[in-house]
């Protein structure tokens, strides 16, 4: 069952949520449309296993993320023809989120430290709290939330201690918050297609035209919130920032926004929210807000490996060292990746057998589990696959995946301080 203790993370201003509800009408596309469509085109054992699982986002999304049903529409569609498309690798989102944070619920052992994933026999949850509230690599945080005025609430001394009252209360934040960015860390898939068309199409003078071009725009609307903190290195505006910088974040802006989807998804995650946000009425207890902007953060850390590494990938050192997952500086978006990593099963993939003048599309799975194991200090991830075939095709790109996300010395998710020394992937038939 998906946390609450939070909700709802923002008021809301109903005539604002009204009149886009209006709009989302009038396009005749709500998402009982989309659903009868989808069931037209993937048959009964896709659509049973799609329906439920985005029906229970939906619900959730209600006092969670309420604007998600004017977009859900849209994203089944897109989420559709990523299936069916002819690139080298067919992804599912649809179902790919909801198990994702299934998986983060697993680990995170749904807030109940003794049922969470276990490290040199100690909770991962207790882990991320300890690193949290020893408020050293975690310091952005906590001055972010004395900046946005944590001090006035007479709770302030419990959300900035270290004590047993402290940490439970954190516990419930840090798992309501994990789930929240892993139902929805795929949102900028959209924004990334329209990207990859950008990048595609030159005018004949030469030019590209890219929504990165409104870098700028971006910058001045969302600088200053949380999820830009990775950007200067873990910290909060800084006043002291060479003349030079603003050139190279703009650069760097640029390229995740081109190249990624996690900073188009964290950024429509924040606008989608603010669009229906009563702001500046009715007050909000700065924690529920900090929820929404803490997931955004994972959002779009969990797809920054591809800016840390830089244009040659992995075969020199990273460009973008400050951008690196420390688990002691940022517990939510390490473990937000992880479980992005790891959720490979009931990913559907689509095979097309020609008949005749038509073709048939059967929806079938590649992987069918992932078992995480720990052993002296080494952390395994298995791949059980469904057919030979499958397993020969996922062992051609997973060394390169280990290396991206985790060589133990440029690796993009950096968990040694867990007394992780080593990350084995492995696949099995």
């Amino acid at each position: 069952m998906p946390p609450d203790v939070f909700q709802p993370y923002i008021p809301i201003d109903r005539v604002r949520y009204r009149k886009m509800e209006k709009i989302h009408n009038e396009k005749k596309n709500d998402y009982a449309t989309a659903f009868r469509h989808l069931h037209k085109r993937v048959g009964n054992e896709y659509y049973w296993k799609v329906y439920p699982s985005q029906t229970r986002s939906l619900n959730y999304s209600q006092s969670a993320f309420p604007a998600y049903k004017f977009i859900l529409p849209e994203i089944l569609a897109d989420d559709w023809l990523a299936i069916v498309d002819w690139h080298k690798f067919q992804r599912d989102h649809a179902l790919h989120q909801p198990l994702t944070a299934y998986i983060v619920l697993k680990l995170l052992g749904n807030g109940n430290s003794t049922e969470a994933f276990k490290i040199n026999k100690k909770s991962l949850l207790d882990i991320c709290i300890d690193t949290i509230l020893s408020w050293e690599g975690t310091a952005y945080l906590k001055k972010y939330l004395i900046e946005c005025n944590l001090l006035d609430y007479d709770d302030n001394d419990i959300w900035l201690g270290n004590n047993p009252r402290s940490k439970e209360l954190w516990k419930a934040l840090f798992v309501e918050a994990a789930y929240l960015a892993a139902l929805f860390h795929d949102l900028g898939y959209p924004w990334q297609y329209i990207n990859i068309l950008a990048n595609k199409l030159e005018y004949t003078d030469g030019r590209q035209e890219t929504p990165s071009q409104n870098v700028d725009h971006i910058i001045k609307l969302f600088s200053k919130r949380l999820f830009f903190c990775p950007f200067n290195g873990y910290r909060l505006f800084d006043r002291n920032a060479p003349s030079t910088w603003f050139d190279d974040l703009k650069n760097l802006v640029s390229k995740a926004f081109r190249d990624t989807h996690g900073l188009p998804g964290a950024i429509g995650f924040l606008y989608f929210n603010d669009a229906v946000r009563d702001y500046p009425g009715k007050k909000n207890h700065i924690i529920r807000q900090f929820c929404v902007e803490w997931a955004a953060m994972a959002i779009m850390m969990h797809d920054m490996g591809k800016i840390y590494w830089g244009m040659n990938n992995t075969k020199t050192p990273p460009e973008n060292t400050q951008l690196r997952l420390d688990f002691n500086v940022d517990p939510l978006s390490c473990i937000i990746a992880l479980a992005d990593v790891l959720e490979d099963f009931e990913r559907p993939v689509v095979k097309f057998s020609d008949m005749s003048n038509s073709s048939k599309a059967n929806y079938e799975v590649a992987c069918k589990e992932t078992i995480l194991s720990w052993d002296d200090s080494i952390l395994d991830i298995e791949y059980k696959m469904s057919s030979l075939d499958y397993a020969k095709s996922k062992i051609t790109f997973l060394e390169k995946e280990r290396k991206e996300y985790f060589d133990s010395q440029f690796g993009y998710i950096d968990l040694s301080s867990l007394g992780i020394e080593d990350v084995q992937m492995l696949v099995s038939v």
